[in-house]
């Protein structure tokens, strides 16, 4: 099974962008954390940048967002690993937040390129975890053959897919999404 990131494709001339995803009382839900949203209320995301509308991005803050035949097609394959939670963006119908709930210790730290956090830095309460990953490499071992999106334990921003649900996202339609491919 090969794994890619999923990331936001900001070749696409003319897109959108979408700013924080935000409840009725403007907290942002933590999306990014693997837990399940409980629903305190709407979601909403402005527009920050009107432009094409896109299948897939990633708001300011690195959320999913998605179409609700993209969003299914991902449920459909990645199963309880997923959460997919409507939001209303302006006028347009039919989106849905990603809330990918699974996240694996999976960085093979021999063969990644990365800086952790230390004591003697501006955040000393985050001494020992991730401050940049440059090069990311996944170990192989530590990934159960029925994930299909998942966070990496200790870099959240990293987003990961299989290859079986690369293939369906590309089926359905994905514009905005771009996949890396990643070394196991």
């Amino acid at each position: 099974m090969r794994y890619y990131e999923l990331v936001d494709d900001m070749t696409i001339p003319g897109r959108w962008h979408l700013g924080r995803v935000i409840l009725p009382d403007g907290r942002e839900p933590p999306f990014m954390e693997g837990r399940r949203f409980v629903d305190e209320g709407d979601l909403v995301s402005r527009i920050t940048h009107p432009g094409r509308v896109l299948e897939f991005c990633r708001t300011t803050f690195a959320v999913p967002v998605a179409t609700t035949a993209l969003a299914n097609v991902i449920s459909e394959i990645a199963g309880d690993d997923v959460q997919c939670i409507p939001v209303t963006i302006a006028s347009q119908k039919g989106m849905k937040v990603i809330n990918a709930l699974r996240v694996i210790r999976c960085v093979d730290e021999r063969r990644s390129e990365f800086v952790k956090w230390t004591k003697d830095d501006h955040r000393a309460d985050l001494a020992g975890e991730y401050r940049q990953i440059t090069r990311l490499v996944l170990e192989r071992g530590a990934i159960p053959t029925d994930a299909h999106m998942f966070r990496v334990a200790g870099w959240d921003v990293a987003l990961i897919v299989s290859e079986t649900l690369k293939n369906a996202m590309e089926r359905v339609g994905c514009l905005g999404a771009k996949f890396v491919e990643l070394e196991t």
